[in-house]
C-alpha cells in the first residue's frame, strides 16, 4: 500500500520548525510539568506516590554503576577493516528496573525520570568520552516525527539537555542533531523498541542526513537510548560516515544482551543485578562511581 509523502521541502520546513527550541522547550517544559503533577506509581513495583520508589531506585544504580562494552551482542552493528564491531558503551542491561525506566520515560510521559536515566547516561557517556585526547561530539539519533509529536518530547534529547544542564560532561563535549527521519507509513511513529525487527529496520532506512549539515572536525558519538541489534545505529553511522564524519562509537542507556548468568533466558527473569559482566559485552574500567544524587 502506498501512503502519501510530503513534498521534501515541506519535510525540512517541517522538521526546522517541530525541532526548534521555541517549540521544543515549552513542550517539554509542559510535560516536565505534567509528569511532576501528575499522580503516579512506581513504574517498577507501583508503590504510590513516587514515579520511582526508593528500593527501586537504588536498585536501578545498582544496575548501571557499571557500565559496558555491549557491541558484541548486536549483530548488525557496522564493522570496521579488521572485522570489529562499532564499540558502543551501554549504562545496563535492560531489564527490570531499567527497562520499566526507559519504557515510562519514553511511552508514558514520565518525564521526571531523566533525573533516573540521565545519571546513567552520563556515566556511560564519560567512560566513553575520556578514552579520547580530543573534544567529542555527540550525535542523538533522532525520534521519527510522528514519535516526537505524539510524545511531545525526544528522549534522547531530553536526556543530554539533562546532562548537559547539569555540566556532567567535559566543556568541550557538546552534542548537535546531525539527522533526521524522514515521513513513512502509519507504523513509522510507534516506539522503535516496539516495532518487530522489519518495521525497526525500515524506520533505520529512512535515516537521513539533515540538509546541509555543518561537518565537525572531531570524533563524534552516537547517543541513544537502548541497543538491541545495531540496526539503527549502523544506518546513522552509514549516512554520517559517507559525509565525512567520523563516527568513533555509540553510547546508549542500555542493551538488550543477557547478563552471563542469564545468557539464553528471558531478560526479565529475576535475579542479582549488576553482580555478573553481561555476556558478550565487557565490564568497562574504571567503573564511574561519581555519580550526582537523584532528582
Amino acid at each position: 500500500m502506498e501512503y502519501p509523502q510530503l513534498p521534501e521541502s515541506w519535510a525540512r520546513g517541517l522538521d526546522s520548525l517541530v525541532f526548534s527550541a521555541t517549540v521544543q522547550g515549552p513542550l517539554t517544559a509542559l510535560a516536565e510539568l505534567g509528569s511532576v503533577a501528575a499522580p503516579s506509581d512506581c513504574v517498577y513495583c507501583r508503590s504510590p506516590d513516587a514515579v520511582m520508589c526508593r528500593t527501586c531506585r537504588g536498585a536501578f544504580r545498582a544496575a548501571t554503576v557499571r557500565p559496558f562494552e555491549a557491541q558484541e551482542g548486536a549483530e548488525s552493528l557496522p564493522l570496521d577493516p579488521g572485522g570489529e564491531p562499532l564499540p558502543v558503551m551501554a549504562a545496563g542491561i535492560y531489564s527490570r528496573e531499567v527497562s520499566a525506566a526507559v519504557l515510562a520515560f519514553k511511552n508514558r510521559q514520565r518525564v521526571s525520570l531523566a533525573g533516573v536515566l540521565g545519571p546513567a547516561l552520563a556515566g556511560a557517556l564519560r567512560l566513553a568520552v575520556d578514552r579520547f585526547d580530543s573534544s567529542v561530539l555527540l550525535v542523538p539519533i533522532p525520534s521519527t516525527r510522528l514519535a516526537r509529536a505524539h510524545r511531545g518530547y525526544a528522549p534522547v534529547d531530553v536526556l543530554l539537555a539533562w546532562i548537559q544542564r547539569r555540566a556532567l560532561l567535559p566543556p568541550s563535549t557538546t552534542s548537535a542533531r546531525l539527522l533526521r527521519v524522514r515521513p513513512g507509513p502509519p507504523w513509522a511513529g510507534a516506539a522503535q523498541k516496539s516495532k518487530g525487527r522489519r518495521a525497526r529496520a525500515g524506520s533505520a532506512a529512512k535515516m537521513v542526513l539533515l540538509p546541509h549539515p555543518r561537518i565537525p572536525d572531531r570524533p563524534v558519538l552516537l547517543v541513544d537510548d537502548v541497543l538491541t541489534t545495531g540496526a539503527t545505529l549502523a544506518r546513522a553511522h552509514h549516512q554520517l560516515q559517507a559525509a565525512g564524519v567520523r563516527v568513533e562509537g555509540a553510547v546508549v542507556v542500555a542493551a538488550t544482551a543477557a547478563p552471563r548468568h542469564h545468557e539464553g533466558s528471558d531478560l526479565d527473569e529475576p535475579g542479582p543485578i549488576g553482580a555478573d559482566t553481561p555476556a558478550g559485552g565487557r565490564a568497562a574500567d574504571p567503573a564511574f562511581h561519581d555519580f550526582p544524587p537523584l532528582a
